[in-house]
């Protein structure tokens, strides 16, 4: 046969003789696998998750998913997560955190990254006697682990050994996920680091509620893993000090899923346990200038119109001064009169939100 004139002959031919045959690449194969696995079929329903923790009426923390706890440093977060740790524990409500973990999957996991053993260890007390349980079932049902001396890879190294090899696990908390990095700033770290956390939960079916601390001078998350969290949870918590009564701290939903709950506060009682305030009322604010937030007084449209006028084209580059110009200008075109107060703290929130970037010779726009 004249396979130059026929070149389909020639394919059938070599096909009927086995020439063209090749093994099966071993990756090809991986990825069939797991694409089967991942495909959805309109079909067939897909029950929603099992709620862990519910926040009021909200299934805000679901089997499969994770959820954070953002703030400004002693804004009493930990305090706040020995709540619904031990709400989890007893299945009962703790503060606004009512427990819902089934029998067969509730035990508990307590990474502490952050504080000394001996700190460490006082949470751990608080957590039990917000239980009102024996030693010996706190024990049973919570494992908690000091993790501060040990290297980023060993802390990373130990979550991931005892999500697999601890019977029962239905929540996990790692309160300080910034030291799980070695840059909070490198996109690479917080894209590998919120792998673990969606790899995690998917495979084994769990919830992980994580603690990160707020910027200074915004109401977001700190550095590129704040940014990822911010992106992938299912539910992030605000929890800060009361702006006229340092006494007290308040809870509130920045990101969530599913209906949003009303904000709630707390005091520490006498017996240092996080106290639920009923019928809270944020009182008047009366700090002048602190009580502006570029975040949330300001419109993402808005500071979108002003920076496109500061930056006119993609190639402007502005030193300080010249930025503070522009962005007066800019925003005064807007209806917006700012300070130079105002000015530095918008500033610091549009380059913690990557819409502006500092580079060698000044300031560009950002894509955030």
């Amino acid at each position: 046969m004249d396979t130059m004139n026929d070149p389909l002959g020639g394919f059938i031919a070599e096909v009927e003789s086995g020439a063209g045959l090749q093994a099966v690449d071993p990756v090809i194969m991986r990825y069939e696998k797991m694409c089967n696995e991942a495909q959805l079929d309109i079909d067939k329903e897909v029950p929603p998750p099992p709620v862990a923790i519910y926040i009021g009426d909200s299934p805000a923390c679901t089997f499969g998913n994770f959820s954070a706890s953002i703030g400004k440093p002693k804004g009493k977060k930990t305090f706040n997560v020995s709540a619904m740790t031990a709400a989890a524990m007893t299945n009962s409500t703790i503060l606004n955190y009512r427990g819902n973990m089934p029998p067969n999957q509730n035990g508990i996991l307590y990474f502490d990254t952050e504080q000394s053993t001996y700190h460490a260890f006082r949470v751990f007390k608080r957590i039990a006697r917000l239980t009102r349980r024996s030693n010996q079932e706190i024990n049973e049902r919570i494992k908690y682990f000091a993790l501060r001396k040990y290297s980023v890879e060993d802390r990373i190294g130990m979550i991931d050994y005892k999500i697999r090899n601890t019977r029962a696990v239905g929540l996990v908390i790692i309160d300080g996920i910034r030291d799980l990095m070695l840059d909070i700033n490198n996109p690479r770290e917080a894209t590998l680091i919120v792998n673990y956390l969606m790899k995690w939960t998917e495979e084994f079916n769990l919830h992980i509620h994580t603690v990160i601390h707020q910027n200074k001078g915004d109401e977001n998350a700190r550095g590129h893993i704040g940014t990822e969290i911010n992106n992938k949870s299912e539910t992030v918590l605000r929890v800060e000090k009361d702006k006229n009564d340092d006494a007290i701290s308040t809870v509130e939903a920045v990101y969530i899923r599913d209906v949003s709950f009303p904000s709630f506060a707390f005091r520490i009682n006498d017996e240092a346990l996080p106290e639920l305030i009923a019928d809270y009322e944020p009182s008047p604010n009366s700090k002048g200038n602190e009580a502006w937030d570029p975040y949330h007084d300001i419109t993402e449209d808005t500071h979108r119109s002003a920076l496109d006028s500061a930056f006119p084209n993609p190639d402007t580059l502005l030193r300080h001064g010249e930025l503070m110009d522009a962005l007066r200008d800019a925003y005064a075109d807007e209806d917006i009169e700012l300070s130079d107060y105002k000015l530095k703290i918008l500033i610091t929130f549009l380059k913690n939100k990557r819409m502006i970037e500092q580079v060698d010779k000044g300031k560009k726009k950002g894509n955030p």
